[in-house]
C-alpha cells in the first residue's frame, strides 16, 4: 500500500500493477514529517479463501474531519488478481466518530471468516472505556461488515450499535495486531 491511496500488486515475475486507488481524500493538512502527515492508508489484510483484500484508512470528509474507514476489494478466490472485480466500503460504521492524526484506524487481520481491526482512541481517552464507542477498540466483524454474535458485548445484529462490534476495549493506540491460535 501507499500512504496516499494506491494498492499495488507484485506478481511472481516481479511485475508491478496498481491494483486499486482509494477514492477518498487522503491528503493531510501538512506533509510528513509533521504529525498531521500521519493519515492515509494504514493497513491491508488478505482473505485468500474468498479473494478479499481489506484496506484500513483515515480520510478527510467533505467538512475536513478525519474519519476512519475500511474498504473491501473482491478478486478471484484462492488466486487473487491484479484488478478488483468489486468494492464495498464500511464508511457508515465509522461516521459517528472523529479520528485524529496518529490515533486513527490501524492494522487488520482475517481469521476464521472474521475481520479484526484495531482502532485508536482518536485522542478521546474516555471513548476507549465506553463499550458504546468504536474508538480505542479491536473490532470484530463478519467479512461483510456485520457484527459477530459471539463478540463479548454483542446484544443483537444491529449495525448501528457500536458495542456489537467490540472484541477488545480500553486501548489507546493499538498499532499492531496479531491473532494466534484457533
Amino acid at each position: 500500500t501507499e500512504l496516499r491511496g494506491r494498492v499495488k500488486v507484485v506478481t511472481n515475475d516481479r511485475s508491478v500493477f496498481t491494483f486499486a486507488e482509494i477514492n477518498y481524500d487522503l491528503r493531510p493538512n501538512s506533509e510528513l514529517p509533521a504529525i498531521a502527515g500521519e493519515v492515509g492508508m494504514a493497513g491491508v489484510c488478505l482473505d485468500s479463501r474468498h479473494g478479499y483484500v481489506f484496506v484500513t484508512l483515515a480520510y478527510r470528509d467533505t467538512e475536513n474531519i478525519l474519519r476512519n474507514n475500511i474498504v473491501r476489494f473482491e478478486t478471484r478466490p484462492d488466486t487473487f488478481s491484479v484488478v478488483p472485480s468489486a468494492q464495498i466500503d464500511f464508511t457508515d460504521l465509522f461516521l459517528p466518530y472523529r479520528s485524529v492524526e496518529s490515533h486513527q484506524i490501524g492494522s487488520c487481520q482475517v481469521r476464521n471468516d472474521q475481520l479484526h481491526v484495531s482502532v485508536a482512541d482518536g485522542r478521546q481517552v474516555q471513548e476507549s472505556q465506553r463499550v458504546g464507542s468504536l474508538l480505542g477498540k479491536v473490532l470484530r466483524t463478519t467479512l461483510d461488515g456485520k457484527p459477530v454474535s459471539t463478540n463479548p458485548f454483542c446484544l443483537d445484529k444491529n449495525i448501528g450499535k457500536a458495542r456489537n462490534f467490540v472484541w477488545a476495549m480500553g486501548l489507546r493506540n493499538p498499532f499492531g495486531l496479531k491473532l494466534v491460535g484457533d
